[in-house]
């Protein structure tokens, strides 16, 4: 089929075309591919932006197209270098178009994956839904025989079920055809479970006051529990397959994404949190604590927004602000390291706080004898100098002993030395 003369805005059926025409006037872009700068231009119009990105593919593919064309009949030099630069940059955007495409294919494929999970999920619940429904029916309809009675008098005053001995019967003694044993038992005979008496057959299918009896009611038990096993089971699968690693980690170690393992203020640091709310309003993830939930439900961190020409993350200073009050307060805590001074509590004379490098502790070291030390030498270059030979000052360099410090007490505390030793 030949393509018609007037276009129609669409891609005519039959046709055989493959790049981006400007059959509707509305929908041209003007293209130029004569340099990469042409190219940035085209591709920064606004008339290119506001197309679909199916549109825009079309129109770079067109470029592309055009520039190796180009580049290719090119007989001087200088153009056909310019005409390289242009063809080269058309490719980068041809191949940045495709990573694009298989990205939202990507997110179509999921969506579709989430939405095939969610009707299964749905669909448990409801045939859950059915079957508890179905048996509050039959409960209700075995109630019946119960709730003809208007007092506990009328309950016992019951005639009691048909036959032969017109009695009430013992619904934990099933007499093999479909009914129970008369509550009465003859001379000799044995039960091996304890009476469970009803007026009627019907009524043993009614659950006790607050308990059940029987077979069935611990069945039914098992079946409740088998349910919400595979319940979980498939969950747990479909987090597998949807759950992006950061939030997959976060679930399977039973970390809270409050306590994100990224850097705040990283993309994964936010996409972790923004994945967690999606799939918490799905019903997929649970929330860990009361925090979490507050910052799942009520905050908009892991969101962005346009602010004057600029992508801006909601609620992630007030998120900030609490990461640095904590540490603040922590640092607070710690008292200043590698700072000698003298100490006032009993015992040494001088005292300096050290991290531990191996555990990473805070540990207190004191030095000094109280009494005596180099307070009287401390500026007699002679008398340092023995000091240091005796205790072999030169060799002391681990800060968690005494003896670095006091190597360099002179230095802390003597006034006008200025070396060590």
């Amino acid at each position: 089929m030949s393509d018609p003369k007037k276009g129609t805005g669409k891609k005519p059926k039959g046709s055989g075309r493959r790049l981006y025409t400007d059959e509707n006037p509305k929908d041209t872009v003007s293209v130029e591919f004569s340099s990469a700068a042409a190219i940035k231009r085209t591709l920064a119009k606004k008339s290119f932006k506001a197309k679909s990105h199916k549109r825009q593919s079309q129109i770079i593919n067109l470029i592309h197209q055009r520039a190796r064309a180009a580049y290719k009949n090119a007989k001087d030099p200088k153009v056909k270098a310019r005409l390289k630069r242009a063809f080269e940059y058309a490719e980068e955007r041809k191949e940045a178009s495709k990573r694009k495409t298989k990205r939202m294919q990507k997110s179509k494929n999921e969506n579709m994956i989430q939405s095939m999970i969610m009707q299964e999920i749905q669909a448990f619940i409801d045939e859950k839904k059915k079957k508890k429904k179905k048996k509050k029916s039959k409960r209700k309809k075995a109630g019946t025989e119960s709730s003809k009675e208007s007092s506990l008098r009328d309950w016992f005053g019951r005639k009691g079920a048909k036959g032969k001995k017109k009695g009430w019967v013992d619904c934990n003694a099933p007499d093999g055809k479909g009914g129970y044993k008369s509550c009465g038992r003859s001379g000799g005979e044995k039960r091996k479970k304890y009476p469970a008496c009803r007026p009627t057959p019907a009524a043993c299918r009614e659950r006790g006051k607050g308990k059940s009896w029987g077979k069935k009611a611990a069945k039914k038990k098992k079946n409740e529990s088998v349910d919400l096993n595979v319940e979980r089971l498939i969950v747990e699968e479909f987090q597998k397959v949807l759950f992006k690693p950061g939030l997959l980690h976060h679930v399977e170690n039973n970390i809270p994404v409050t306590e994100n393992i990224y850097r705040p203020g990283s993309p994964c640091f936010f996409n972790v949190i923004k994945q967690a709310r999606d799939f918490y309003n799905k019903g997929l993830y649970e929330a860990k604590s009361d925090e979490e939930r507050d910052l799942l439900e009520n905050s908009q961190l892991g969101e962005w927004v346009i602010v004057e020409g600029e992508r801006v993350p909601l609620d992630f200073p007030l998120f900030i602000d609490e990461i640095l009050d904590e540490a603040k307060k922590k640092k607070k805590k710690d008292p200043p390291l590698n700072k000698p001074s003298r100490n006032s509590g009993s015992g040494k004379k001088y005292k300096v706080f050290v991290r531990n490098p191996k555990t990473g502790k805070v540990k207190k070291i004191t030095y000094g004898d109280s009494k005596g030390g180099l307070k009287g030498g401390w500026n007699d270059p002679a008398a340092r100098k023995s000091f240091a030979a005796r205790h072999k000052c030169a060799q002391k360099k681990d800060k968690t002993k005494p003896g670095y410090w006091a190597c360099r007490a002179h230095k802390d505390f003597g006034p006008g030395v200025g070396r060590f030793w």
